[in-house]
């Protein structure tokens, strides 16, 4: 499996050069540092192998490395955030889950 990282994107392509799902975060419009996490999709023949999941962390790390405010959209992705306390830096301190 290779990861593309495109500026609002990461895409998961197979071995066959197939994509096979991505994860994409848009800009918050008038916030430079904030995007959203809009949504996480894996084609059906990737899913059952914890794709999702690594597209999230990716995008988890990418949004650290770049010191990124991050809004939650997609219910994957925020039952992650929920999952995950260690990714709630990311997240406006009013967005952030309690523990």
């Amino acid at each position: 499996m290779q990861f593309v990282t495109e500026p609002h994107r990461i895409s998961a392509i197979d071995n066959n050069g197939k994509w096979v799902g991505d994860i994409s975060f848009p800009p918050v419009a008038g916030y430079p540092d904030r995007v959203v996490a809009e949504r996480v999709f894996v084609a059906p023949e990737g899913r059952g192998h914890g794709l999702a999941a690594e597209l999230t962390k990716r995008f988890v790390d990418y949004a650290h490395e770049r010191h990124l405010t991050v809004k939650l959209m997609c219910p994957y992705v925020k039952a992650a955030f929920r999952d995950h306390p260690e990714y709630q830096d990311l997240l406006l301190p009013e967005d952030r889950f309690n523990q």
